[in-house]
């Protein structure tokens, strides 16, 4: 814990600027593509529809509604992808979006199966939403939390989380909302810095003397590194420090509390 609590602001400064320099140092010309990204125009991105039918939606999405329906045996261009979504084009000009699960079974002029791009490493850099679950330890006490996430960039997010801790002298429930810098968002292995505020009350365990529950503000320091698994999901692992800021006006000490947590999230 004393440990932790020395490094915490040098750990906090040098990430900052290694954060700011990256994203600075990205130049039009440096950019990875958009995740709508264009499908070369080649005989292989020429498929023929083999379901009955494929449904086009005027967007990436089935929340778009449905326009058009190709028949079966009808030819088609593949012309973009955006996540599970393909932007195809029939000969007469008609344009619009189908599923991945519609694609997976159309075929290329060879008569094969088309392939169908999995998520990879480079959609996990450009991700937008996360959503997931963790689990660990909150001052010797088990913690379970679900987050969801959203990417500003690619080196800047922020995060939105409810926990849990249930210990034996107390529990404790809390929210926070953090801002995550990802100043190397590249690699396999990213790693990441966290600074938080939050609320947590604590509702102490029965004793012969009564305790009222205590509403509390805190700040949160962390150091995590996650990592692209397979399709959409992530894995993380994370350390935080919490500074517990005292609701009591005759004593004012705040508390140091540690966390340790790992869990997974899909993106998308």
């Amino acid at each position: 814990m004393k440990r932790f609590k020395g490094f915490a602001l040098p750990i906090l400064l040098l990430f900052c600027t290694v954060t700011c320099k990256s994203t600075l140092a990205q130049t039009p010309g440096d950019e990875t593509p958009p995740v709508d990204e264009e499908v070369p125009t080649s005989s292989h991105y020429r498929v023929t529809i083999a379901d009955p039918f494929i449904e086009l939606h005027t967007g990436p999405g089935s929340g778009y509604p449905i326009f058009y329906v190709i028949d079966r045996g009808t030819e088609v261009n593949v012309l973009r992808r955006k996540t599970d979504w393909y932007r195809i084009e029939t000969d007469d000009g008609k344009s619009g979006w189908a599923s991945r699960a519609q694609m997976k079974q159309t075929l290329t002029p060879g008569g094969e199966q088309f392939k169908v791009i999995e998520y990879d490493q480079e959609d996990f850099t450009r991700r937008k939403w996360v959503l997931g679950v963790t689990g660990g330890e909150f001052e010797a006490a088990p913690v379970f939390t679900v987050f969801t996430a959203y990417s500003f960039t690619e080196n800047l997010a922020a995060e939105f989380h409810i926990g849990q801790s249930v210990g034996s002298k107390s529990s404790s429930t809390f929210i926070k909302t953090n801002l995550i810098m990802q100043p190397l968002p590249d690699l396999t292995y990213s790693p990441y810095m966290s600074l938080g505020l939050g609320i947590i009350n604590v509702d102490p365990s029965a004793t012969l003397i009564a305790q009222a529950d205590e509403e509390n503000n805190f700040s949160q320091v962390g150091l995590g590194i996650q990592r692209f698994v397979s399709r959409n999901f992530l894995f993380r692992l994370e350390a935080n420090e919490y500074v517990i800021f005292s609701s009591d006006a005759i004593r004012s000490d705040n508390e140091v509390v540690s966390e340790w947590k790992f869990g997974f999230a899909v993106f998308f």
